[in-house]
């Protein structure tokens, strides 16, 4: 009856069971109270136990035990520590044997060439003088003119007829406004419509004369026409040469500075991908050691918890009086074991 008791309390007490790593070490203790005896054997032992679980006890009540027979071995906690021991060293293998991060650099950018405008200025200096000739030969043909005073006769002639024309119509507009007054002399009429007419005779005249002075002009003027135009056409056509050999340098600048620029964004991108290649490295550098670091001490603590825990052996031949649980602390259950030696 005694016996089914302890066994319910074994199985019914709060017990946190050691199934996960701790860095708590927990021997396991034995500590042997021995009964007073006239003989070498002592004939009622107490042994006094810190186990993690009821089933590291080996032994039960009304048992029989030889010396040196296991009565308590935390086994399941030796094989549990074993196997983490194991994975942990299968992720240290695995760690070291992954290839240390290697620094990873861009191959050199090749340098751009020196710039060298040297075609196209030429060409610029050679436009320039054909555009400062062509300007001197229409600039000397201009001042050579032998027609410019009959040009000159030809547009004065002109701007009298318009001027007289005018006059006309001044003077018509007059005489009909002077008509729509009730009350004008009719001398004051008469001496306006003399002035139309003789207004009109100059305005008449000017036509003659400018008649005359564009049939003068044109005699000689077509052949100097074409000389004067083939000369400014020479002008123009070296201004537009000028023109387009400015724009290939400036072209030319254009496109030296783009490369010069994107040269410097290409160092600038890749000193930037070997300054951040830098850091990844180092990085993975400095995890693979903190992992390694922490791995080793996780084995250093497991070497440590597996040297703690002792297999406890009857020290005498008997039986299994009692066994009863003194208290609970944490994961660790304080038993005591009487042992009667034969």
């Amino acid at each position: 009856m005694i016996r089914s008791i302890l066994l319910a309390v074994l199985l019914t007490a709060p017990i946190a069971l050691a199934q996960t790593t701790s860095t708590t070490n927990r021997p396991a203790e034995a500590e042997i109270n021995l009964t007073p005896s006239k003989s070498a054997t002592p004939k009622r032992l107490k042994i006094n136990l810190s186990i993690a679980n009821p089933s590291d006890l080996k032994v039960r009540e009304g048992d029989k035990v030889t010396r040196g027979q296991v009565i308590a071995d935390r086994d399941g906690e030796r094989s549990r520590l074993n196997r983490e021991r194991r994975e942990t060293l299968l992720s240290i293998a695995k760690i070291e044997q992954t290839p240390v991060p290697q620094l990873r650099i861009s191959p050199p950018i090749r340098e751009i060439p020196p710039a060298s405008f040297a075609i196209e200025e030429a060409a610029i200096q050679q436009a320039e003088l054909k555009f400062s000739q062509s300007q001197r030969n229409y600039q000397s043909a201009l001042s050579n003119d032998p027609f410019i005073t009959a040009r000159a006769n030809v547009d004065f002639a002109k701007a009298a007829i318009e001027q007289a024309y005018r006059e006309v119509e001044l003077q018509q507009k007059k005489i009909e406004a002077i008509a729509q007054v009730k009350g004008i002399p009719p001398e004051m009429l008469e001496h306006e419509t003399e002035k139309l007419k003789e207004v009109r005779s100059n305005w008449e005249k000017r036509q003659a004369e400018y008649k005359f002075r564009e049939a003068e002009y044109k005699q000689v003027e077509q052949g100097r026409k074409e000389s004067i135009s083939a000369l400014k056409e020479a002008v123009e056509s070296a201004r537009a040469e000028l023109e387009i050999a400015q724009a290939r340098l400036r072209a030319a600048k254009e496109s030296q500075n783009q490369r010069e620029y994107e040269y410097q964004i290409a160092i600038a991108r890749r000193n930037e991908e070997a300054n951040q290649s830098a850091i990844t490295v180092s990085q993975q550098n400095l995890d693979r050691e903190f992992k390694l670091t922490q791995l080793k001490e996780r084995i250093s603590s497991i070497d440590d918890r597996l040297s703690s825990i002792a297999v406890v052996r009857s020290p005498f031949a008997g039986s299994i009086k009692r066994i009863k649980i003194e208290s609970q602390s944490d994961n660790t259950l304080k038993v005591t074991i009487s042992l009667i030696t034969d």
